[in-house]
């Protein structure tokens, strides 16, 4: 029976809004996790006289979406797309990370400040994603104090990913011991040692 329940898809046993319901609920970036958000998008009411769509008050919403979830039906299917979905998810936010890494790792500070410490754009989110690396921005007496993060530091983490999926090969160096000789031994002992063993 187990097996059989296993076997179903996710949205077998959904409405057609239930399976959009469960779709913003576990697969959507803004409403991901988020039940009252995720039932605001789908159930939307219609105002009969205009036939506009007119948006639910939150508190509707979270009541709704609350009666929703308790449902067994879509706690299964919540839990099945979770399930089906993880592995995109994990692989999606780790390019995403990757790639934060990769930037924090190799901006040019040039890029966002300019040589007497002001920003190159007149509006911060005129930088887009080159914003994240600026660690702090602080109001002083002379103006905005900008600091950047330390590339040297995901650098090294970035290094270190490398080293991850491209392993270092370790060349194992044998060295030939030529013979032991006491601590005090003068230059001119090691040498006549080398020259012995370059004979032989």
């Amino acid at each position: 029976m187990l097996q059989q329940e296993e076997e179903k898809t996710w949205d077998v046993e959904l409405k057609h809004k239930e399976r959009l319901f469960v779709l913003h609920f576990c697969t959507d970036d803004l409403t991901f996790l988020n039940a009252t958000a995720s039932y605001k998008a789908v159930y939307k009411e219609r105002d009969k006289r205009t036939g506009k769509i007119k948006e639910r008050s939150n508190e509707v919403c979270e009541a709704c979406s609350s009666r929703l979830m308790s449902r067994e039906h879509i706690k299964i299917a919540v839990a099945k797309l979770l399930r089906e979905s993880q592995a995109d998810l994990d692989e999606k936010n780790g390019y995403k990370l990757l790639k934060d890494l990769m930037l924090l790792a190799d901006f040019n500070p040039a890029e966002i400040v300019k040589a007497n410490g002001t920003l190159t754009v007149k509006d911060l989110s005129q930088l887009g994603e080159k914003a994240k690396c600026i660690k702090s921005i602080e109001p002083t007496k002379f103006g905005l104090k900008i600091e950047l993060v330390d590339r040297s530091k995901y650098m090294q983490m970035y290094l270190r990913y490398l080293n991850l999926i491209k392993p270092e090969v370790l060349v194992e160096e044998k060295l030939k011991v030529i013979e032991m000789v006491p601590k005090s031994a003068s230059v001119e002992e090691w040498n006549k040692l080398a020259e012995k063993d370059c004979k032989d």
